[in-house]
């Protein structure tokens, strides 16, 4: 019988703690991995505490409870990348960054996702342009500022959303009772619209409008968005960008098996 290799044991245990949570409802809370993978709470613990600083893990609002992180999904992107959908959708996405020819159009296109407590942008397409104007891959959005986290949260419940936009609101310094009324009529504005916008929410003079992908299910898989520079760039709701935007989303939605009467 061959012998075994010596391995790294702490490796070991960061795999059997995965294995628990994607055996597990999550978020899951402490103590329901404790029995799902046999490891002592106070143990348990401290891996969790290096994987948060990994991104393998996130805590959801209230912190009692973990997720996959921000690294694990994106390791998961590349190990399920010949078969997601998004990807077999790349050339549309190609081909309509092409046709935005002006500047008052939008300079950028990228993919964002829901991913554990946020959203984060996972793919780009951008013009040849001399001013890089995209976000690194992986940033958490702002759910309270971002038209890609605005509009992706929109569409999940108020239970969910709601103690993000709490904790959002009170480390910009604005939490009041108005302006988390502000952001949920936000929100209902959006699903009715469909398309949502941001104005110099991660720089100034860097606009944006966001529409919704959806899957055969009537789910919303993820955001289109498009980014571009003022004054050229005015991310209005009703502008001619808005209109080819989601007449992309809407195509490529039925791509996906979306069923509108449905």
């Amino acid at each position: 019988m061959q012998a075994r290799q010596q391995g790294v044991d702490a490796a070991e245990v960061v795999g059997e703690i995965v294995q628990g949570m994607l055996q597990s409802a999550r978020p899951v809370r402490l103590k329901d991995l404790e029995k799902q993978t046999g490891i002592a709470s106070a143990k348990l613990h401290r891996y969790l505490v290096s994987m948060l600083r990994s991104g393998l893990v996130a805590k959801s609002a209230d912190g009692s409870r973990y997720d996959f992180g921000l690294l694990a999904y994106r390791i998961g992107q590349l190990a399920t990348h010949d078969q997601d959908d998004l990807d077999l959708l790349e050339p549309f996405f190609k081909d309509f960054i092409d046709q935005l020819q002006d500047d008052d159009l939008g300079q950028a296109v990228g993919i964002g996702r829901w991913v554990g407590t946020g959203a984060t942008m996972v793919k780009w397409f951008e013009r040849d342009s001399p001013l890089s104007i995209r976000a690194n891959p992986g940033a958490q959005l702002g759910i309270t500022t971002s038209a890609t986290a605005k509009l992706l949260a929109a569409y999940l419940p108020a239970e969910v959303t709601k103690p993000l936009v709490l904790r959002e609101l009170k480390e910009r310094d604005c939490l009041t009772n108005a302006n988390v009324k502000l952001v949920f009529n936000g929100y209902a504005n959006i699903v009715s619209a469909g398309i949502a916008n941001s104005i110099g929410a991660r720089r100034t003079g860097l606009n944006a409008l966001s529409t919704p992908l959806f899957d055969q299910s009537g789910k919303v898989v993820a955001a289109i968005t498009i980014l571009g520079m003022a004054p050229n760039f005015e991310a209005q709701l009703d502008g001619r960008a808005a209109v080819l935007l989601m007449a992309l989303g809407r195509q490529l939605s039925l791509k996906l098996g979306f069923s509108p009467a449905a």
